[in-house]
């Protein structure tokens, strides 16, 4: 009694202590989501994250706070990968924070958007559809029309990417009914220029620099593609001028660097300079091995994310085969008690049914008792009225016996075998026909003394277990008993 006391005593401290510091990480938290939702700006003081991540990270936190530190393990994935370039430590936040079911959806859609997009940029695209797939529906539930259509373009980029062209089209065209500002309108010119990138026709590179024409050139990707599609039009000018704007003006991803140091390679060699050939090609050599180091980390965060949906799967199998477990063990105890309940109105029937039993024996015995009781009265009251004195043939024991024994319902024989002797059992009889004389006349009946014949009455009383007053009502019930 008191180690239960003691731990319920502990268990409120400790909870009074967490919400102390719960009151403290919910602050830090409030002010990471104001600056997201009103500047769009991601929260990057990772040290106060780590912090956030340690206070909450254990089952009291997991289970009170879980949509807080969802959110905590959100925005240090976020920092992770976007300024550390440090995938894979990031892919475990994402999966830590989806594990977490954050109540809100649209950070449900964002974290598997994030996880989709690693899975993307490394051509996983199944691992990448079935986190869009995801994403899209969190942002549907929302009922957010700005993360929902932005979702529906990062499934067009994917669709286009595995060759789907015709869902990716369908996809684009309701994603261009939605009209927000110019970074999506930009957006939408983007994602129409992954379609035809993948569809590699004829027709492609002028789609391409068509509708990325109008986009201003603020990014590595847009400058790489017009790269691209000029040098597919053989407009070499163009496709230099435009790759030299990947390197000297961004140069921040290195897949697209290496495709700007190729069209600037045959450039090079298009224009007969050699020795900026050579240098180019070194060039692009160092951005391919820095793509190739991005890609192996990236690679590990692929395998985090392979990991969590196959302990995913063994869980919800796992959960299943619990609920089963769960179902059978109440299954079992519901027919238990179901057994238990008609055995015990089984039983109940059955000792009913032998109390019943019991009380009509019972009344059939008194029935026969009194029957007996009352042909008794009558054989007694009959002798008595026969012979108001004793029979002198009486005298002879059998002749008593023979006359007097059924009438009685075979007293004298049950006398007998209580170990009476004739006298005894001749004053018994006596003592049954006449009770109501007097011991002195009793003892003429008996031919006995008059002193004499009550120590043999109190003699013989107690050979049958009784007392001499209570003789008369002791040979009764041997007469009449089975």
């Amino acid at each position: 009694m008191r180690i239960g006391v003691f731990s319920i005593l502990v268990i409120v401290l400790l909870n009074i202590a967490s919400c102390g510091r719960w009151h403290k990480v919910d602050a830090v938290i409030a002010m990471a989501d104001s600056i997201d939702q009103n500047h769009h700006v991601i929260y990057d003081d990772t040290v106060t994250l780590r912090n956030v991540i340690h206070t909450l990270n254990n089952p009291l936190g997991r289970t009170f706070q879980r949509s807080t530190l969802g959110k905590a393990f959100y925005y240090m994935g976020r920092n992770l990968e976007d300024d550390y370039s440090q995938v894979a430590r990031a892919a475990e936040c994402y999966v830590a924070a989806d594990w977490l079911k954050i109540d809100d959806p649209i950070y449900r859609g964002r974290v598997n958007s994030c996880i989709s997009g690693i899975c993307s940029n490394y051509n996983q695209d199944t691992l990448s559809l079935l986190f869009y797939e995801r994403a899209l529906d969190e942002f549907e539930k929302s009922g957010n029309e700005w993360y929902y259509a932005n979702a529906l373009l990062n499934m067009c980029s994917l669709k286009s990417g595995i060759q789907n062209f015709e869902e990716a089209d369908s996809l684009w065209q309701i994603a261009a009914t939605y009209s927000f500002d110019d970074t999506y309108n930009w957006y939408l010119n983007d994602v129409r220029v992954v379609y035809f990138y993948f569809q590699n026709a004829s027709y492609s590179p002028d789609s391409i620099i068509r509708y990325l024409r109008k986009n201003p050139i603020t990014n590595s990707y847009r400058a790489s593609k017009l790269s691209g599609a000029f040098y597919d039009l053989e407009q070499m000018d163009s496709a230099a001028y435009y790759a030299q704007k990947v390197i000297c003006e961004y140069n921040d991803v290195p897949g697209n660097n290496v495709s700007a140091y190729y069209v600037l390679h045959k450039y090079a060699i298009q224009q007969g300079d050699i020795l900026a050939a050579d240098s180019i090609a070194s060039l692009r050599m160092d951005e391919r091995r820095k793509s190739e180091a991005k890609k192996i980390d990236s690679l590990d965060g692929i395998q985090v994310f392979e990991e969590y949906l196959a302990y995913c799967e063994v869980y919800q199998w796992r959960v299943l085969l619990y609920c089963l477990a769960g179902l059978l063990a109440f299954s079992v105890v519901v027919v238990l008690l179901w057994y238990w309940q008609r055995a015990k109105k089984e039983v109940h029937a059955q000792a009913e049914a032998v109390q019943q039993a019991e009380m009509e024996y019972h009344q059939t015995l008194e029935g026969q008792r009194n029957q007996r009781m009352e042909a008794l009265k009558q054989h007694v009251e009959h002798f008595r009225v026969r012979y108001p004195k004793p029979n002198k043939e009486w005298s002879n024991y059998e002749k008593m016996r023979t006359e007097l024994n059924q009438s009685l319902l075979c007293l004298l024989d049950k006398l007998a075998e209580k170990k009476l002797s004739e006298k005894e059992i001749r004053l018994c009889v006596y003592c049954l026909l006449y009770r109501d004389v007097s011991t002195k006349i009793l003892a003429e009946y008996m031919i006995y003394s008059a002193v004499g014949i009550r120590t043999f009455k109190q003699r013989t009383a107690q050979k049958l277990g009784t007392t001499a007053a209570n003789l008369y009502d002791f040979l009764i019930d041997l007469a009449i008993s089975d």
